[in-house]
């Protein structure tokens, strides 16, 4: 029996400068947080599937996407972050560097033995 699915990790939460939340209006309260999903088999990660970038208000606890600002500076700090520290993981591609450590063994050992 093989296990696998897809499960996700918290990538790099940072304030962001300026603006209110959009729910209980507190200033300077907000928060980006990215999360990257990603294929597992035996919950060994093998590779990245898609990211989601949340913002969040520490007072509140409100969750918003970029669409529910209504403050221009707000949307350009979101944008930034995203463009430049959602990165992926190198873990999520653990699956993959053991498997093609694996094929390369089974290849060299053959090799080596003659």
């Amino acid at each position: 029996m093989i296990i696998f699915g897809t499960s996700s990790s918290t990538i790099h939460p940072a304030k962001l400068d300026g603006g209110c939340c959009p729910f209980c209006k507190t200033e300077n309260q907000m928060w980006i947080q990215g999360y990257r999903k990603y294929f597992h088999v035996f919950w060994i990660p093998f590779f990245p599937l898609w990211k989601k970038v949340y913002s969040v208000c520490s007072h509140c606890k409100g969750a918003f996407e970029k669409q529910e600002f209504n403050n221009e500076k707000l949307i350009t700090s979101f944008e930034n972050f995203e463009k430049n520290r959602i990165k992926i993981p190198w873990y999520h591609f653990t699956g993959i560097i053991i498997f093609l450590l694996l094929i390369t063994l089974i290849a060299v050992l053959p090799l080596l033995t003659n």
